[in-house]
């Protein structure tokens, strides 16, 4: 039976799940009114199993990872994917710890001479979980003290946060974006390790923003954030839920359980207001499910806020914005019907929170871009290039029609899958690139520890026996030449669509990470072909 050092505050907790510790702080923050907090207050209400030792204790400092223990610090040993934290109690405990959290009994760890040590035990069922509270205790509940967006959904987070960005900065508010391009705020801009970053991360980020008085943060949350307790307990101004198709099934598995993550942060969470798409299957379940200070959007389904009279060019999209607060028309340079969505999504957002239409119209229009979001590249070649960082089904049929639109010629569309990740949506991949383009050139992503060539055979596998290999589509395994050879294949009027890694500056092989940024070698191979005319 738990004990409870103060019971009622905290929310249901989720499914346990194993956590992700890619992520390594490049900057420790220290503030003297965060030193020496004691461990009682900052465990105070948290359901604990059992606890050797004194927990009458000053902490320090918080650390997830052995190797940032500080001394007089609390350790946190939580499992990982490929390590077990509990391995790295003793190596916190030399650095110095006064006391680490763990999910192994107490009564098993009588070889770290605990008493001599004068170190404190505690153990909890889900250390994830404990993390987040504690976190949010010792950088007193940042959560609280900003006006936080919670971004959610397959695809979109990215867009959704930048048109964020752009409406708050269009007021003169100073904000904060974290999320899968970067951690952004104030004089702090660090290139994302992962998109959602660990809940003490996030807590200790959201803390220096209240210190420089930033008042704003959009955050993106994944899915698996959500299964791994990473913004657990948290409170959110804004709740926003874009769509949902297939990904991420390497992780949770089937639909039924990556929708459950998806809802699971409107359930398990503290949200104030929330921003739904019903013209998403899964949104109108999260609208039924969760009505309370809902504001929905739409284009075919009605919807609180809608998209009417739209059109879409390669110079961007226009529409008009009917709102409950008023209508108003929209000239955005952001491309495709997916990003009207994304448009609605963030605007809806904002004037929940009480922003002038006026604002949010100003903040739409001025956005020029999304790095890696159907981004132009442009070095003086008769034809178009694009990168995006669809890597879904649905979000490459998406930007392959939003290209459609305003090409004139062939449409060719260069991609991969990453290794490591969902195989089933392989396939599927492959079948809508044949389906959608008119020229397919099929190639590595981020291939990891898989051999590419057999990722390149599952996307194979979704391609119909009707169409020809090079009438249709071709296959190259580099991806620099799958670049390339686009690039020389194409003629005045078509468009180049790479598609997958979209901001990337880097391509994971089974060696190591490479440097690699599909721009520059676009840039490069049309360079060469403007050269050879």
């Amino acid at each position: 039976m738990m004990n409870y050092l103060r019971v009622g505050r905290e929310p249901s907790f989720f499914r346990s799940a194993q956590i992700d510790l890619s992520f390594v702080k490049k900057k420790i923050y220290k503030m003297n009114n965060l030193s020496n907090q004691k461990l009682s207050t900052l465990i105070e209400g948290f359901p604990v199993k059992g606890v050797k030792g004194i927990l009458n204790r000053g902490i320090s400092s918080v650390a997830f990872d052995s190797r940032e223990v500080k001394s007089g610090g609390l350790f946190f040993a939580v499992h990982g994917f490929k390590q077990n934290g509990f391995n790295f109690i003793s190596d916190a405990i030399d650095r110095g710890a006064s006391a680490f959290v763990t999910e192994t009994p107490v009564e098993k760890l009588s070889n770290l001479n605990l008493s001599q040590n004068k170190v404190t035990a505690i153990c909890v069922e889900d250390c994830r979980r404990a993390l987040a509270w504690v976190g949010a205790e010792f950088y007193d509940q940042p959560s609280k003290r900003i006006d936080l967006y919670g971004v959610t959904g397959t695809n979109g987070k990215t867009t959704v946060t930048y048109i964020l960005d752009s409406i708050y900065k269009v007021k003169g508010e100073k904000t904060g974006i974290i999320g899968t391009i970067n951690y952004c705020y104030g004089d702090t801009n660090l290139t994302a390790q992962i998109t959602t970053p660990q809940s003490l991360d996030i807590n200790r980020m959201l803390h220096e923003m209240t210190e420089q008085k930033t008042r704003h943060c959009f955050l993106e949350v994944s899915s698996h954030s959500l299964a791994l307790k990473r913004v657990y307990g948290m409170y959110f101004s804004v709740g926003i839920f874009t769509n949902l198709s297939r990904d991420h099934l390497d992780f949770h598995k089937t639909m039924d359980a990556y929708k459950e993550a998806k809802k699971g942060f409107f359930r398990y969470n503290h949200i104030e207001k929330s921003v739904v798409n019903l013209d998403d299957s899964v949104g109108r379940e999260i609208a039924e499910e969760f009505p309370r200070n809902l504001l929905t959007i739409g284009i075919e389904k009605y919807a609180d806020v809608m998209a009417e009279d739209y059109s879409l060019s390669e110079f961007g999209s226009c529409f008009t914005l009917k709102t409950p607060f008023g209508s108003c028309k929209i000239k955005t340079h952001l491309l495709g019907l997916h990003n009207v969505y994304n448009l609605m999504s963030a605007a809806s957002a904002a004037l929940h929170q009480g922003l002038s239409l006026d604002h949010v119209t100003q903040g739409l229009q001025s956005l020029e871009r999304v790095p890696g979001r159907c981004e132009k590249i442009f070095c003086g070649q008769r034809f178009s290039i694009v990168i995006d960082y669809a890597h879904t089904d649905d979000a490459l049929r998406n930007v392959i029609k939003a290209a459609k639109v305003f090409t004139p010629g062939r449409v060719i569309t260069v991609f991969g899958c990453g290794g490591d990740r969902d195989k089933g949506k392989r396939k599927e991949m492959g079948r809508v690139a044949i389906e959608e383009s008119d020229f397919s050139v099929i190639t590595s992503d981020n291939p990891r520890t898989e051999n590419p060539q057999c990722i390149l055979d599952d996307i194979l596998a979704g391609i119909p026996s009707s169409v020809c290999h090079g009438k249709d589509y071709e296959v190259i395994v580099d991806r620099k030449e799958a670049i390339r050879f686009s690039v020389q294949k194409a003629k005045p009027g078509d468009l180049i669509l790479i598609a997958g890694k979209g901001h990337e500056n880097y391509q994971i092989l089974k060696t190591g990470s490479i440097h690699f940024n599909d721009r520059e070698i676009a840039e490069e191979a049309v360079k060469e072909v403007l050269q050879g005319d």
